[in-house]
């Protein structure tokens, strides 16, 4: 033994014998290599200026970080678009070391710590955790919550949750179920409008206003008499703001049914006028619960509740000098049972569904689902479980809502002198007739060329007319449909151009629809080969998107670019081959 430690002593140096010593030590222990690990390991999503508190950790064990001073220096490092700022770096101490990483642009990071023990000691890197920074997604919806003490926001999408309430302050004049908001910008102001509950001893209410953040809260009518002549109190008295930024109030006493107007100023005073309005299909003594709001068509859509069970949606222009609200439709659970929620407040979002609230939580009414459970009927499907939830307001008039009568396809072909025209609709209710238009360039008057009656259908419905121009001149022809209710108020299709001699295009169909993420592909059949020019317009028919494909005689799919550039709501997609023009509807989600 003496003469083995004199050889090792000759042949190797002290620090070497040392190291060696330490090897045949740590044998035993099975030597494991300096580690450090993270936490969170997982992915992280997060909104743009918000945190990550991170903590690195190392294996404390001395003989895992050998030839130092046990002086460890942790150095947080990120890689991304933008620099991401940490509370603590480099960071010094034991076993860990802990930082709170702030994200003030969004994209794909990560994060990762490197501990460096001083004295010449061992070094690690821990292994990264991806983030995700996102923008976040805008309030869409408002609501009277707690009760009706708090005007709080919540952010929705195609009826998801996304995040709310957050309460943005707190209603002067009491708790209240009636809210109403401006649109966005320009004159009269991005207004909160209110009723308190108190307001309506013997009929006479109360109007409160507020900017958009709650400053400024005035009083701006305290005199107004709903139900002048009666002294009756209400027990219903609901707002809503129409995209002219005039406030609608609809109150009940149980026996009748009473409406008043007022032009928004802001947070000044306001002069509300009274409304005749009467029922259509219904009765005042339903309206004991509920809310109501305004599409961008000026027409208001009231939701009523007689706290037994019952719930119906009545519709109403508010163009006439005298306001009919019909009953349309009444609420049922997902499978067809009777909506069994007290309603609270209702709300459009862009794409012209709705949004309600109980006592109980948020809910959904998808615009798709008219009629799918029985004739007359609209599913109410849960959102949110959230308690203490008075009305809803939102900023969004749509106009393409389908839960007016709804064209869903409109088509043409011309062939042998005779256009065929083909239509299909659903939800048909209160509806009358259809007057065919036609003229022969882009220049021209329309003239009625027929009239087809209302098939009275409660589901979908498909109409067939032909046009014969054997004794028409020109190459040229646009059609369209005028759709007449039976109050008399109309509006009209998309135009559709067909020209003689045109090729035909069949099936056509997007998918998916709603599109989400900005991919679709269109799918039809082509008579022969051609090039096909893609328009995507709004409902205005102006152009959003355009693109040229060649297309083959047989089944064709084409993807259709740049859908990530529009906004949420309704379009059509136009083909044309320069002989033929076919639209269909789709509309985009986020």
């Amino acid at each position: 033994m003496k003469t083995f430690t004199l050889n090792l002593w000759r042949r190797y140096s002290p620090q070497s014998i040392i190291l060696l010593a330490f090897l045949v030590v740590s044998a035993g222990n099975v030597f494991a290599q300096p580690q450090v690990t993270l936490s969170p390991n997982t992915l992280q999503t997060i909104n743009v200026g918000g945190t990550v508190n991170f903590t690195a950790t190392r294996n404390s064990n001395s003989s895992f970080w050998p030839g130092g001073n046990s002086n460890f220096t942790y150095t947080w490092s990120s890689t991304g678009p933008a620099v991401v700022g940490f509370t603590n770096n480099p960071g010094s101490g034991g076993s860990s070391s802990a930082t709170v990483a702030t994200f003030t642009v969004a994209g794909s990071y990560t994060v990762s710590c490197f501990v460096q023990e001083g004295g010449g000691g061992l070094s690690a890197t821990s292994p990264a955790t991806s983030v995700n920074v996102v923008v976040p997604a805008p309030a869409n919806l408002w609501a009277t919550s707690t009760n009706g003490t708090q005007v709080s926001s919540f952010t929705v999408s195609s009826g998801s949750y996304i995040s709310g309430p957050d309460n943005i302050f707190v209603p002067s004049g009491g708790s209240t179920a009636a809210l109403g908001k401006n649109p966005t910008g320009g004159p009269g102001g991005d207004n909160f409008y209110w009723l308190p509950n108190s307001s309506n001893n013997n009929g006479t209410i109360s109007i409160w206003a507020s900017t958009a953040v709650g400053g400024s809260q005035s009083n701006v009518n305290t005199t107004f008499d709903v139900n002048a002549g009666s002294n009756n109190d209400l027990g219903f008295v609901r707002l809503a703001m129409d995209q002219a930024k005039t406030g609608w109030i609809l109150a009940g006493d149980g026996s009748t049914v009473y409406m008043a107007k007022f032009a928004s100023n802001g947070t000044g005073s306001v002069s509300p006028v009274s409304v005749p309005v009467s029922l259509s299909g219904g009765v005042a003594a339903t309206f004991q619960n509920g809310d109501v709001c305004i599409d961008g068509n000026n027409n208001m859509y009231a939701l009523a509740n007689n706290g037994s069970g019952l719930t119906q949606i009545f519709v109403g222009s508010l163009a006439n000098p005298t306001v009919t609200l019909t009953q349309k439709w009444n609420l049922v659970a997902p499978g067809g049972a009777n909506f069994s929620g007290t309603v609270n407040g209702v709300a459009f979002d862009i794409l012209g569904s709705l949004y309600i609230s109980t006592s109980t939580g948020l809910y959904f009414i998808d615009q798709t689902t008219v009629n799918t459970q029985g004739a007359g009927t609209v599913v109410c499907s849960l959102v949110r479980t959230q308690s203490g939830l008075q009305d809803l307001a939102s900023n969004f008039f749509p106009t393409q809502t389908q839960l007016p009568v709804d064209l869903i396809s409109f088509s043409g072909i011309l062939k042998n002198n005779i256009t065929s025209l083909s239509w299909e609709t659903e939800n048909e209710q209160n509806f009358d007739h259809f007057e065919i238009e036609r003229r022969g360039d882009n220049s021209g008057a329309y003239a009625k060329i027929g009239v087809k009656a209302s098939l009275a259908s409660t589901g979908r419905s498909s109409y067939h007319f032909d046009d014969n121009l054997a004794g028409t001149n020109g190459t040229a022809f646009n059609y369209r449909l005028k759709i007449v209710d039976i109050d008399g108020r109309f509006k009209y299709s998309n135009i559709i151009l067909v020209r003689r001699d045109q090729n035909i295009f069949a099936g056509i169909k997007l998918s998916p629809n709603p599109v989400v993420g900005g991919i679709a592909t269109a799918r039809f059949e082509a008579s022969e080969n051609s090039n096909v020019v893609f328009r995507v317009m709004d409902m205005n028919g102006k152009t959003m998107l355009q693109q040229t494909n060649k297309v083959y005689e047989g089944i064709n799919s084409v993807a259709i670019n740049n859908l990530d550039r529009l906004q949420p709501g309704m379009y059509l997609l136009q083909l044309e081959n320069g002989t033929t023009v076919q639209n269909i509807k789709f509309s985009v989600a986020r």
